[in-house]
């Protein structure tokens, strides 16, 4: 999300939660007229029933955070309302399971460590002056659902598909979407694991994480997630390309991955938020900061640096 979905929101929000949540919702907007537009009426099921689960989980969350003002249920609840969308779209057919096992144990795994991070720091500084607001809480709990609905797109779109219209399973691409999927979840994992390590280092605590995947991508923890969400893409294309308007619902699909390029990228230049300018106060007096941000990629690096980052790992 995303770490994911709170660093994604936090930099959404910024001070601004009514024009972020309103600019940021609107992709949820786009993907139901996507998805009335490419099912039937009853194939637009797991699409609604996903989104109330969203829904209920966000609305939970908004009210625990005008009543309590706590920090420790956003990722519980945020991220987690994935792992039960998830299950309550998972279906009976083994594509879509399979598709429902992928999206459910990257929530629980996310949503896991993040849960226990927040036990251990209790208060998110970059949330502090947003949720500090009843008008905050509500922008970063409607962005949040938004969040929920258009990423999930891929797996609940193709919940929505005949069953007697799917492709067997088995295919070349559904184990190249799984494959790309544990890749993704195994860069994800490493790069969350590394910094909350270098950070809880006392002789690194303060600067900035550099090591590890942190050579690989800027924001290798984006670029897992970005990865493991494409691979959900393309395990659910062959059911995706046999729905009854097979263009239009392979778009609404690829809006997930689109939307969290733009997001990342918006962030990364400072175009969403102003993290970049907030590093660059921090640390810009240092020569290996500077020769950082000059020599790894922003996102999605390039397969020649990737090759070096290999041979010289």
């Amino acid at each position: 999300m995303l770490r994911t979905r709170s660093r994604c929101l936090s930099a959404a929000l910024g001070g601004r939660a009514t024009a972020a949540g309103a600019k940021l919702g609107a992709p949820a907007g786009k993907a139901a007229t996507l998805v009335t537009s490419a099912t039937t009426p009853g194939a637009s099921a797991p699409f609604i029933r996903s989104t109330v689960v969203f829904a209920a989980a966000n609305a939970l969350g908004l009210g625990i955070s005008l009543a309590t003002g706590w920090h420790y249920h956003l990722d519980l609840l945020g991220t987690g309302a994935f792992a039960a969308a998830a299950f309550a779209t998972a279906g009976t057919e083994l594509r879509q399971r399979a598709s429902a096992a992928c999206v459910g144990l990257w929530a629980v795994k996310l949503a896991g460590f993040l849960f226990y991070r927040a036990l251990q720091t209790h208060r998110d500084g970059r949330l502090e002056d947003v949720l500090a607001t009843s008008a905050g809480a509500t922008g970063f709990w409607t962005i949040s659902l938004a969040w929920g609905v258009v990423v999930s797109l891929p797996h609940t779109l193709a919940a929505g598909v005949a069953t007697a219209s799917r492709p067997a399973f088995g295919r070349v691409s559904d184990l190249a979407g799984i494959g790309l999927f544990v890749a993704g979840l195994c860069l994800e994992t490493a790069a969350d694991a590394q910094k909350w390590q270098f950070k809880s280092d006392a002789a690194t605590r303060g600067g900035f994480c550099d090591v590890g995947v942190w050579t690989l991508s800027q924001h290798p923890n984006w670029l897992g997630n970005l990865m493991l969400w494409s691979g959900v893409v393309l395990l659910n294309a062959p059911t995706l390309l046999a729905a009854g308007r097979p263009a239009t619902t392979l778009l609404g699909a690829l809006a997930s991955p689109l939307f969290m390029v733009a997001l990342f990228y918006g962030q990364a230049t400072g175009k969403v938020g102003n993290a970049p300018q907030l590093a660059e106060a921090k640390y810009g007096a240092d020569a290996r900061f500077q020769a950082y941000v000059r020599d790894v990629p922003l996102v999605v690096p390039s397969t020649g640096h990737v090759l070096s980052w290999l041979v010289e790992s």
